[in-house]
C-alpha cells in the first residue's frame, strides 16, 4: 500500500514538475543556441538511461557477486538498507517519469512551433501520443513474459 501511495505521489510530482523543467530547458537551449531537435534527443537519451538503470544495476550487482568481486550475498537487507534502496529506486523512477514527460512536452512544443496548419498539428500531436503509448506498452512485454515463466 505504501509503495502504491509513493508511486502515485511520484506520478503527480513528475507531471507537475516537468512543465516547469520543460520551460526552463527550452529557455536554456535558446540561450545556448541549441536546437530543439538536439534538446529533444538529449532528453530522450536521458529517459532511456533512467529506464535502463534499475535492471542494469541488478544485473551488474548479480554478475559482480557471482565473480566474487562484490562479496557474498547478504541473507536479507536491514530495514535501513531496504529503505535506502527503496528511496533510491523511487528517485530513479521519478527521474524516468519526468524525462518521459519532458520528451512528450518538448516534442509537442516542437510540433506546434514547426507546423503552420492546425489539422497537421493535431494529427502530429496525436501521433506523438500514440507513439509514447506504444513505447510504454511494448516496454513491459518482456517483463510480463518473464513473470509468467
Amino acid at each position: 500500500m505504501a509503495d502504491s501511495a509513493l508511486g502515485n505521489l511520484g506520478s503527480d510530482l513528475a507531471f507537475s514538475v516537468s512543465f516547469g523543467i520543460g520551460r526552463e530547458l527550452l529557455d536554456a537551449a535558446r540561450e545556448a543556441q541549441l536546437s530543439e531537435d538536439e534538446l529533444i534527443a538529449s532528453v530522450l537519451i536521458l529517459s532511456i538511461v533512467f529506464t535502463a538503470m534499475p535492471r542494469t544495476f541488478r544485473l551488474t550487482t548479480r554478475e559482480l557477486r557471482a565473480r566474487g568481486w562484490l562479496g557474498k550475498q547478504a541473507p536479507s537487507l536491514t530495514a535501513a538498507e531496504s529503505g535506502l534502496v527503496s528511496f533510491a529506486a523511487l528517485l530513479v523512477d521519478i527521474a524516468r517519469r519526468i524525462a518521459i514527460s519532458l520528451s512528450v512536452q518538448l516534442l509537442a512544443a516542437n510540433v506546434r512551433a514547426k507546423q503552420p496548419n492546425r489539422a497537421v498539428r493535431i494529427v502530429s500531436l496525436l501521433s506523438v501520443a500514440v507513439f509514447f503509448l506504444f513505447l510504454e506498452a511494448s516496454s513491459s512485454i518482456g517483463l510480463k513474459v518473464h513473470k509468467a515463466a
